[in-house]
């Protein structure tokens, strides 16, 4: 289905509260403690050794502290954590382009994209949630549920398989869990909608003096919609959007507009398309409007307003564009059902299961129907007279030899009164784990288990156009036995309406044997498309209906590893050495079948339906794997050298899709005093093409363009953009003007490619753990890291296509994939493709620092309580995109969803039976345009308005336990009430990764407040 413009998207970053815990390094004390749980899980590594700590930087974010945001989507927060920055959260994904993917919350690690994230639940794989990738919807992990979440940084494909080549964020889920927790929150925005609620409760039994348990866990949490008319930014007639100066394209006193090219402006409107149409009656188009259109739909004569370029001006007849923004953020409702347990079947031999489900469920307001020329016949009854008889005179439309079809009028309509078109889509997930543990010896133990996961989608478009039902019902005239308005082809089926000379015509051929032959002719409704509210409730459940795509995602994975020490075999000096060795297989299936009407569209090669066409998907893919790890003392207790360890992992993969992979990593710690250890690490990973890339069959889809030809774009490319632009047109656009006037997207096809071969990362990353003993309660770290993706697959979008056509010399492979229309030289269609040519590059720093104060250990007498200080901090110095060799580099950095520079304060006080937490959430101001547009044009934006504002969220909870299990909470999180800046309708990323797409810095919530209950037995 097309769209006519990328709409205001919003992205809420709600609290920062106790973020900095997640990077904060764990005191050898905890480790020493932890050790002891036999299943205890440690990110980054299988073994199981006593001191071992793995040498890649490790972040914990405890379920303590997800509590302590108040936030209710673990997304919410992860996304204000620097790591994860630009992850998908239920916002980033509330336009009309991406609306199959609405209600997923998706995590991008180091922003190397959502695929290259691995996310794992107690060290084991999920289910993906989105069809045809392997990206996890987090919206599918139970709140209450989460012991911890750890996130590692570098390539783990040596350790966890193929995918995490950016790193692993892991869910660790409470085990043996004993007692009764509960939980009720009910959150609202100061200024209105977005509404939250949330309802958990957690029960566990041990039995059997311990050698047996059962856990039961529910949880509910619905947030409402958050409507564009919530906010006055966002609010239809005040919403402020950079517009072309009108003082560039009328007559009219600068003054008011400066002398900027980009000018804030309110009320864009469209120069041709109105709610109640936009008639063209003159056959040369009318020369005295901006589009030639002459009246609108009612009659009346069609006013322009201030032009502003392309198919937008500022006032006038026209659809206004702020009409056409969809939800700030779509609701969400989410139940889930979870069961698992542990059984001693024998002394040290345990069997446990866990099995979850999850419903989902998410609507969304998408676009109306548009059309830019449908034909009608001058003897239409509803036609206004004025409109007939100007298309009746010399030089009309109805007048004889036009290059009509036949005597009528064309009308460009935004068609709001057709019925609101919305999305509804449920997703249902089920994940069952079950296995055996136990220990082999005292030295040796092995861990078996079987996990299988599915993800059932229903994604419903409601009020779905039938293409041909629709330019039936306008096709009307009087009956001449009743007197009566009936359709044509209730008439006379043969009679074939036009459609849209502009866009979907109707195809004879489909007409006789689909609408006549097929049916669908009984009962036509005329509607009167002349004027607004002219398509009556008959009307339209006749010509729209629901169109429902059904997808099913599985995954199967067998895994199967001992781990343990050769304490009883031999030791070296420094100790025994930790082993691991196992296997795993695994098997992944995606099947996606759209609704009946789209795939007969396909069939056809015509667009039935507003949806258009589209072709099932299915595919699946096999991997067999061994892999090791190796943990080897080198040194113990010497000078400089309190202990030097390292770590060796190795995996071997099969697929039955690319072959043969290896991937490894190599791992140190140096510990010269006690106080102070440093690490480092080498690793390679993988990422196997997902069944999307290589299996998606070409299908349709649309694009909008930006024309990098265009004489706005064709000085803010490369050094060829210019001369190849000029040979391309035959005019040199920079001195000739050339505008592309497109306003929808262009139609093309999209498809995937099973030559593809895996991807290639390289991480390196080195730091320091400082933990004084002079100050207890202190430790400190900082880690470097550098990730380089190699033979990336990439899809390559319209847009970068064209691009990399005019920036790259010439000829190039890219030139061939798209094409211009002979007249005008827009682009009319493109092909879309997926291929191992692009690389990645990302480096920084990242600092944490945690400290535990109490003031009685400096000789403070009263109880005052104790202290706890986190900071996470981050430096971005690298974030690159090459998107094919010989292409310069994209640089990323300082862009939205990227900013140089993060950080996360969280300061919790505990009194006696009062809690007092407070979160600051910044990161620096971040770029609206790239360098590139700011050097070839200083006078593009008003001076204050090249960049976002930092982002500065504050946050507090206060927390009050009474009777030793009860406890009652409220905050407000960004009680500073900060909100986007001003123009903010998208973000979208130049180049690499899919950043953050909505308001910014910020999101659209503004101040929120939220209470709750909770209670522990």
């Amino acid at each position: 289905m097309p769209t006519k413009l990328r709409l205001l998207t919003t992205s809420l970053l709600p609290s920062a509260a106790a973020l900095a815990v997640m990077a904060a390094p764990q005191p050898a004390a905890a480790q020493d403690e932890a050790v002891a749980v036999e299943e205890l899980i440690v990110t980054g590594s299988r073994i199981r050794l006593q001191d071992f700590v793995a040498p890649n930087p490790v972040s914990t974010l405890t379920g303590e502290a997800i509590e302590r945001s108040g936030v209710t989507n673990v997304t919410d927060l992860m996304e204000n954590y620097p790591a994860l920055v630009g992850s998908t959260d239920t916002q980033a994904l509330s336009n009309a382009a991406d609306r199959g993917s609405v209600g997923l919350n998706l995590l991008n690690l180091r922003n190397l994209g959502t695929k290259r994230t691995l996310v794992l639940v107690d060290g084991r794989r999920h289910v993906a949630g989105q069809p045809g990738s392997s990206a996890v919807d987090t919206n599918t992990i139970p709140v209450a549920l989460i012991e911890r979440v750890e996130v590692l940084t570098g390539g783990a494909s040596a350790i966890y398989g193929a995918d995490g080549v950016s790193g692993v964020v892991n869910f660790i889920t409470k085990r043996n869990f004993d007692g009764f927790d509960a939980r009720a929150q009910y959150g609202w925005s100061d200024l209105g909608g977005g509404e939250q609620s949330f309802i958990s409760a957690l029960a566990g039994r041990n039995f059997m003096d311990g050698r047996a348990n059962l856990t039961v866990g529910l949880e509910y949490s619905n947030t409402d919609a958050l409507d564009p008319r919530d906010r006055d930014f966002s609010r239809a007639g005040s919403r402020e959007t950079l517009v072309n100066n009108p003082a560039d394209y009328n007559d009219i006193d600068r003054t008011p507009w400066g002398d900027t090219d980009l000018v804030f402006a309110r009320d864009g409107r469209y120069i041709d398309t109105a709610l109640g149409g936009g008639v063209y009656t003159r056959a040369g188009f009318d020369p005295n409007t901006l589009s030639g259109v002459s009246f609108v739909g009612d009659g009346t004569p069609w006013q322009d307003g201030l032009y502003t370029g392309g198919f937008s001006m500022l006032g006038g007849s026209g659809t206004p564009l702020d009409l056409f923004q969809t939800e700030l953020i779509p609701g969400l409702e989410r139940w889930t059902g979870y069961v698992g347990g542990m059984f001693e079947i024998a002394p040290n031999h345990r069997m446990f299961a866990d099995f979850k489900y999850n419903k989902a469920k998410t609507d969304f307001r998408s676009q109306p129907t548009f059309d830019y020329g449908i034909f009608v016949p001058i003897d239409n009854p509803y036609m206004p007279d004025t409109i007939r008889a100007d298309a009746l005179a010399p030089g009309g439309t109805a007048a004889p030899d036009t290059w009509l079809p036949a005597p009528g009028v064309l009308v460009a309509r935004d068609n709001f009164d057709l019925g609101e078109v919305r999305r509804e889509i449920e997703r249902e997930t089920f994940r069952g784990v079950i296995g055996f543990e136990g220990d082999l010896s005292s030295a040796v133990a092995y861990n078996v288990s079987y996990t299988y996961g599915q993800t059932k989608e229903s994604n419903s478009e409601l009020n779905n156009r039938n293409n041909l039902r629709w330019f039936a019902a306008i096709d009307s005239v009087r009956d001449p036995s009743s007197g009566q308005i009936v359709c044509r082809s209730t008439l006379d089926p043969s009679a074939v309406p036009a459609g849209d000379l502009f866009g979907t015509t109707v195809d004879a051929e489909v007409w006789n044997n689909l609408y006549v032959g097929g049916g669908q002719a009984a009962g036509c409704v005329p509607i009167n498309i002349f004027g607004e509210g002219g398509v009556s409730p008959e009307a339209q459940a006749w010509i729209n209906d629901v169109a429902t795509s059904e997808a099913k995602i599985e995954q199967e994975v067998f895994s199967a590893y001992i781990t343990g020490d050769s304490s009883l075999a031999f030791s070296l000096p420094a100790g025994p050495v930790g082993f691991v060795l196992g296997t795993e297989y695994r098997k992944e299936k995606s099947r996606e079948t759209p609704a009946s009407d789209v795939l007969l569209g396909a069939e056809l090669g015509y667009n039935v339906t507003w949806l258009g066409q589209g072709v099932a998907e299915n595919g699946q893919f096999e991997v067999h794997e061994l892999f090791g790890e190796l943990a080897i003392p080198i040194v113990r207790d010497l000078p400089f050298a309190d202990s030097i360890d390292v770590n060796l992992a190795y995996r071997f993969s099969d697929y039955s899709t690319i072959g043969t992979t290896d991937t490894w990593n190599i791992g140190a710690q140096w510990r010269p005093v006690e106080d102070l250890m440093i690490r480092g690490s080498r690793a390679r990973a993988v990422r196997a093409p997902n069944i999307s890339e290589l299996f998606l069959p070409q299908t349709q889809t649309f694009r909008t363009i930006t024309d990098p030809c265009d004489t706005r774009n064709v000085q803010a490319g490369s050094e060829f953009r210019v001369a190849n632009c000029t040979a391309d047109l035959g005019f040199n656009p920079a001195e000739v003007d050339f505008f592309n006037t497109t306003s929808s997207s262009v139609e093309g096809v999209v498809g995937g490619n099973r030559d593809l071969n895996a991807e290639t990362g390289d991480t390196q990353t080195l730091g320091l753990v400082y933990t004084p003993r002079f100050a207890p309660g202190l430790s400190m770290s900082l880690d470097y890291y550098r990730i380089t993706l190699t033979d990336a697959v990439n899809l390559f979008t319209a847009n970068t296509i064209i691009e990399s056509c005019y920036d790259l010399e010439q000829p190039n492979e890219f030139c061939g994939l798209f094409t211009r229309a002979p007249g005008s030289q827009f682009v009319d269609s493109f092909q879309e493709y997926s291929v191992n040519v692009s690389s990645y590059e990302t480096a920084g720093f990242d600092f944490s620092m945690q400290y535990l104060l109490n003031p009685a250990d400096f000789g403070v007498m009263r109880d005052v309580g104790t202290f706890q200080f986190n900071l996470v901090a981050n430096r971005l110095t690298k974030l690159e995109f090459v998107e094919i060799e010989g292409a310069d580099a994209s640089s990323e950095l300082g862009f939205a969803g990227a900013p140089k520079w993060q950080a996360n304060l969280d300061v919790t006080w505990a009194w006696n039976n009062l809690l007092v937490n407070y979160g600051f959430n910044w990161f620096d101001e971040t770029k609206r345009f790239t360098d590139e547009r700011r050097a070839a044009n200083p006078n593009y934006v008003p001076d204050g308005y090249w960049t976002w504002s930092p982002r500065e969220t504050h946050d507090i909870q206060v927390q009050y336990t009474f009777q030793d299990r009860y406890q009652a909470y409220g905050g407000v999180n960004n009680f500073t009430n900060q909100l986007p800046d001003r123009g903010s309708t998208g973000t979208a990323s130049t180049g690499a990764a899919a950043f953050t797409e909505g308001a910014s810095p910020v999101g659209p919530m503004g101040r929120y407040f939220y209470v709750g209950m909770k209670s522990s037995f």
